[in-house]
């Protein structure tokens, strides 16, 4: 990708920031082994951003030329108070493919996925299983006050969707499994034993499964649960333009604009934003502003320590940006968004998790969750869910309902173990939506005296 020079020496602001962006994709579905459908396309454009007389004005077009029509630009509200000016970080990054995409042909690909059903299809218990396949290279030339940046980033992603029945009760499953890389990130991923493991794990439930009963207990999270957790209740709050009420309209609020305790959660909860997680679902190493990327430390020992900034909202606050600001697609203007977000592991094992739990419930994985607007009450439905006894995983545990507040949730945590999980998402925001590829993930992770609920009886 070339050319972008020319094209910005048109222009001549305080701020300027012109960028190409394309990404490739191919996808396929399938439904019990047959393929259902398949896409090719990519997304190939221009845009620039620029400040002037304190207003920052966005244009972008399949042609750069028609970005220099008065038409085609316009005003971005919210930021007239002034931006970071930190010198853009100049550099590349990019993310290498062990093994690139075309190794694998077509008709091989449709092949690897109906074997997959075949694994399974001899279970009584499956109604049917989908998977969705996805590949994609993002690539990204930006030139923000003179600096030059350089982005390559491909990626692979598989979701399944199981449905099953066992003893008159039917669930619905779906997971998620990806990262940046070529095919090696498939090698990874296991899928064989992952889709045996899972459609075992659901039937076990709906077979065996009992009511916890409604009561307050110790729950130990999964890393699923863990990073959905992370992601929801901690990542979209910590957005500097939702604290500032600027998603409103879009995604809502954050409650961070109305907590009056800096001491958010217990002293063993840290939750960290790292962009440059090698290999990662959410990785960079400059965002699209120009700004060396870092690990945010969003929540530190308990306590709220940073928002995620870019260089418009960090002026409102007085500090500098943190590398925060990413585009879905050349349309799209870069927006403060997570990269891959976790809570911190510590130094316990799984074991030794358990071993001091008198009596609760492990949630493995979940099928159903909610959040408020103001990411403050949070609600999980657990599907792979199993009683604690004696610090013993004991029988299946029919459908818990996990909920509360995130102040209370966090500051119930005790302990977490050793493990750290990722699980690839699409995170969505702005208007017009952008869907920005993420890791979300943590350890397993210990709440003292929180309380479960029945489905159907909250």
């Amino acid at each position: 990708m070339t050319g972008l020079q020319s094209f910005y020496d048109k222009f001549r602001y305080p701020y300027v920031e012109v960028r190409r962006h394309i990404v490739s994709t191919f996808g396929m579905s399938f439904l019990n082994g047959r393929l259902m459908g398949s896409f090719r396309f990519t997304d190939d454009g221009y845009s620039v951003r620029y400040y002037k007389d304190g207003v920052l004005y966005f244009a972008s077009s399949n042609n750069p030329n028609d970005l220099l029509s008065s038409n085609k630009e316009y005003k971005i509200e919210g930021w007239e108070s002034g931006l970071d000016n930190t010198e853009p970080k100049e550099g590349s990054y990019e993310v290498k493919e062990g093994k690139p995409f075309d190794l694998m042909s077509i008709d091989e690909k449709i092949s690897f996925f109906k074997n997959l059903y075949e694994a399974v299809k001899d279970f009584r218990s499956l109604k049917s299983v989908s998977f969705f396949y996805d590949e994609s290279i993002e690539e990204k030339e930006i030139i923000v006050n003179g600096s030059h940046i350089v982005g390559r980033v491909p990626r692979l992603y598989v979701g399944m969707n199981l449905v099953l029945n066992e003893n008159n009760r039917t669930a619905t499953a779906f997971y998620e499994l990806g990262g940046s890389g070529g095919l090696e990130v498939l090698e990874r991923m296991n899928l064989n034993e992952v889709v045996v493991d899972k459609v075992r794990s659901v039937t076990e439930v709906l077979a065996k499964g009992k009511s916890f009963g409604e009561r307050t207990t110790d729950v130990v999270l999964s890393n699923m649960l863990t990073g959905i957790m992370a992601h929801e209740s901690v990542g979209h709050p910590f957005e500097a333009d939702r604290v500032l009420g600027r998603e409103f309209a879009q995604a809502g609020l954050s409650y961070l604009a109305e907590l009056k305790d800096n001491r958010i959660g217990s002293d063993v909860v840290t939750v960290i934003d790292d962009p440059t997680i090698p290999n990662s679902g959410g990785y960079y190493t400059i965002d699209d502003e120009g700004v060396e990327a870092r690990p945010k430390y969003l929540i530190k020992d308990g306590k709220v320590n940073e928002y995620l900034q870019n260089r418009f909202s960090s002026s409102k606050f007085n500090v500098k940006s943190n590398g925060s600001a990413r585009a879905a697609n050349f349309d799209r203007e870069p927006l403060i968004r997570m990269s891959n977000t976790f809570f911190k592991p510590g130094n316990m094992t799984f074991d030794e998790l358990l071993e001091d739990v008198k009596e609760g419930v492990y949630i493995k994985s979940y099928m159903e969750w909610n959040i408020d607007d103001m990411r403050l009450g949070q609600r999980y439905v657990g599907l792979e869910a199993y009683e604690i006894k004696n610090g013993k995983i004991g029988d299946p545990v029919l459908f818990p309902v996990f909920q509360g507040k995130t102040t209370e949730l966090l500051k119930a945590v005790d302990a977490v173990d050793n493990t750290l999980v990722f699980y690839p998402g699409t995170c969505g925001k702005g208007d017009p939506d952008q869907g920005i590829p993420v890791w979300l993930g943590g350890p397993n992770m210990r709440l003292r005296n929180v309380r479960i609920k029945v489905m159907g009886n909250e």
